[in-house]
């Protein structure tokens, strides 16, 4: 066999991988059900939680906690801590928290609460952990507009995912007009005259 029919091969079967995994990706889909009215109180109380760990930071108003679905308590805590360690965005902070009061374990009973849509790096973290309930108030679309990140939504990084992690819910929106209005005060302090 010659070297160029060899990379027709190769290449041809690059191709086809290619369309199955973008095949597979898109047949995976991130779980946002309609939500009943006792249950969206329900998770206004937690994101307060959350907004109340933001509030810690008002730099970067990122701020989470997890919560055991079984019990209702916060198990979890965590507000952005990039001075520290690059990788200490909130919901890492709360994972780590919730590993170090209960161990790496359990993930599946549980939902996290983030005052922003979950980070590329964040949700890969939930997705290997296989916690499968995101809540979260402002959207990756309009933190943009005042924080750099970057801009993979969490729902895209949920579908590459697929068939490693089975996402319950996947609710944004969750109490935005507080969250938004947090990002737009941090804009607003930091091109305040000093």
């Amino acid at each position: 066999m010659n070297h160029s029919h060899s990379r027709r091969v190769l290449v041809s079967g690059l191709v086809v991988a290619a369309a199955l995994i973008t095949t597979s990706a898109r047949t995976a889909v991130a779980v946002t059900p309609k939500v009943s009215a006792d249950e969206m109180a329900r998770h206004e109380r937690y994101m307060r939680l959350a907004i109340a760990q933001a509030k810690r930071n008002p730099g970067r108003p990122f701020g989470s906690v997890i919560v055991d679905n079984r019990s209702g308590d916060v198990v979890g805590e965590g507000v952005v801590n990039m001075g520290a360690n690059p990788m200490y965005h909130s919901e890492v902070v709360a994972m780590n928290d919730y590993i170090a009061r209960h161990g790496n374990q359990d993930w599946a009973n549980l939902t996290m609460y983030g005052t922003g849509e979950a980070c590329p790096m964040c949700m890969s973290a939930m997705i290997w952990a296989g916690l499968p309930n995101v809540v979260y108030g402002s959207e990756m679309s309009f933190v943009h507009k005042y924080v750099n990140l970057i801009y993979v939504r969490a729902k895209d990084v949920i579908a590459a995912a697929h068939p490693l992690y089975k996402n319950k819910l996947l609710l944004g929106g969750v109490l935005s007009r507080e969250t938004d209005q947090m990002f737009i005060d941090r804009a607003k302090a930091q091109t305040a005259p000093k």
